[in-house]
């Protein structure tokens, strides 16, 4: 589809709903505000989904914030949607499970048939690890000793990875406070039951809230959902919808305001703006785009890639490597700059910022 002024103008509104435009302040709700707008935040890379919420805010949070909000529970990290890691507040965590688990699991059955994993087991495998974390929150190697010694062996780290996998699908754990660099799981209190169709509008809602004007088919994509049950939610959620670039569009309501033109975002690895079914939509990829740049951070410049960035931490410094397609303007590379200078705020480090190769370094 080519880029024309309208399919700009659709990039630039989506910058404003995912909270790229102009920044949020931090009594917009902090990082449990960010987290809540956007629905869930795809989270498997820990340092840079915790600066995909952070740069969200005007005063960018640090990472010790992003930490402390996984530590007291006001946002959780679980298996969720496709599935894969993500953020999401306790509020949505019930209705989101609800609308994708049955999918998921359906999925899950693929990789377990052939290795005879037995559901009859869960149960009590489940009832184990929920007396055990009553105690407190423990590491995944934790709950495996304990199986271990439960059952007079230790599962392997297959079993043990999908015994969990099922029980944050059934609403028993989620994420608690990192131990150093360990994840640990908690035991979540008892949640609130959802009707399916409920759920499924609840997430139809949440997604175009951080992500429209966007399509039906965008939610499907999101929330792990067939098309049909995607355009029904859609249509049941109350929103608006828009004409637009030969595209039909969701918005909660009018269409968001577009971000200032010129808008520059270092977005890392997996970032929620690009976190739609790409068939159909317009590129926000230009040309001469390197593949590699698909496991690094990307440039973005008015919400098209303009570039890949990658960051390697060192004691008291960030360096960053940016590596662009075509020359920057001086308003693009001052936009460079100050991005560069929130991260390094947000890593507590003093940063410095380079052209060259990216890829060297470790993801954005």
């Amino acid at each position: 589809m080519p880029i024309t002024s309208d399919v700009r103008a659709i990039e630039r509104a989506r910058l404003t709903s995912a909270g790229l435009g102009t920044l949020r302040r931090d009594d917009d709700g902090g990082v449990p505000g960010v987290v809540s707008r956007l629905g869930a935040v795809q989270s498997q890379e820990l340092h840079s989904s915790a600066w995909s919420v952070a740069q969200r805010l005007a005063a960018p949070a640090t990472l010790a914030h992003v930490q402390d909000a996984l530590a007291d529970g006001s946002i959780l990290r679980t298996h969720i949607l496709r599935p894969t890691w993500h953020y999401v507040v306790p509020d949505d965590l019930a209705p989101l499970m609800t609308a994708t688990a049955p999918r998921i699991r359906r999925a899950m059955l693929s990789a377990e048939r052939p290795r005879e994993f037995d559901h009859s087991l869960l149960p009590r495998r489940h009832g184990v690890i929920a007396e055990a974390l009553a105690g407190g929150p423990l590491t995944r190697k934790e709950i495996g000793a304990v199986l271990a010694e439960a059952e007079g062996s230790p599962l392997d780290n297959w079993h043990l990875g999908q015994v969990m996998m099922h029980a944050e699908l059934d609403l028993l754990v989620a994420s608690g406070p990192m131990r150093g660099k360990q994840a640990t799981y908690r035991l979540l209190p008892e949640q609130k039951t959802w009707d399916e169709d409920e759920a499924r509008i609840h997430l139809a809602r949440g997604y175009v809230r951080g992500h429209g004007p966007c399509r039906a088919e965008d939610v499907a994509w999101w929330g792990t959902l067939t098309r049909t049950a995607a355009r029904t939610a859609v249509a049941d959620a109350g929103l608006t919808r828009h004409e637009l670039a030969g595209l039909t569009l969701w918005a909660d309501g009018d269409l968001p305001e577009p971000a200032p033109s010129g808008t520059v975002r270092l977005l890392p690895v997996y970032d929620e703006l690009f976190c739609h079914d790409l068939k159909g939509w317009p590129t926000p990829i230009g040309n001469g785009t390197p593949n590699r740049w698909s496991f690094s951070g990307n440039v973005t410049v008015d919400g098209a890639i303009a570039g890949g960035w990658s960051r390697t931490l060192k004691a008291q410094s960030v360096e960053i490597t940016v590596e662009l397609i075509e020359e920057p303007t001086a308003k693009v590379w001052a936009a460079i700059e100050e991005e560069a200078e929130r991260y390094g705020h947000f890593c507590g480090l003093a940063p410095t910022l380079t052209r060259g190769p990216v890829g060297k370094g470790t993801i954005g």
